[in-house]
């Protein structure tokens, strides 16, 4: 089975901040900055059926705003939570129902939304890096979610298989 996720980008402003961010703490996380739209998921079937099933999701998806809300952490984990909007939670909701795709154990009402800053920190770090944190805010406290992004997970990084404009319909003689 393969590992796949459905993202949504932050701005270059707010991606670039991350990174720094992570570059001058010493820390990492999986692949580029992004906001998962469902946890990621296995899936063994055709990559080409799953492309059509997730474009009949979004197909009729406006964009939408998400807020910065705070900083959490979790035992190794540190990241950046957003708020859980109707919009984003309608989003979800569908996504979660990919047939050949089961909801994984964090989707639903366990969904945090959000950017990843950490992963794999020591324990005898995650006290200074927490103090580091706690009060710190980002450049942008939202951003607007225009398109989201089929990808794979392979070698510690995402690659992107499909992106998804929101807010457009495609012509039904294009639609596969």
């Amino acid at each position: 089975m393969t590992l796949y996720s459905v993202v949504a980008w932050p701005t270059a402003e707010l991606g670039a901040w991350l990174r720094e961010l992570q570059r001058r703490l010493g820390v990492s996380s999986y692949g580029d900055p992004h906001l998962n739209l469902r946890v990621p998921f296995d899936y063994a079937g055709d990559p080409k059926t799953l492309i059509c099933e997730v474009r009949k999701i979004l197909e009729s998806q406006p964009p939408f705003q998400v807020e910065f809300l705070r900083w959490r952490h979790f035992p190794h984990v540190f990241f950046m939570e957003y708020t859980l909007s109707p919009a984003l939670e309608e989003v979800h909701r569908r996504l979660i129902k990919v047939p050949g795709a089961p909801a994984g154990r964090y989707d639903g009402e366990h969904f945090i939304p959000h950017l990843s800053l950490a992963i794999g920190v020591c324990d005898w770090a995650e006290d200074a890096l927490w103090r580091e944190l706690e009060h710190l805010r980002p450049p942008q406290v939202r951003f607007e979610v225009r398109a989201a992004s089929l990808t794979r997970e392979g070698g510690g990084e995402l690659q992107e298989i499909h992106t998804f404009p929101l807010g457009t319909r495609l012509p039904l003689e294009a639609q596969p």
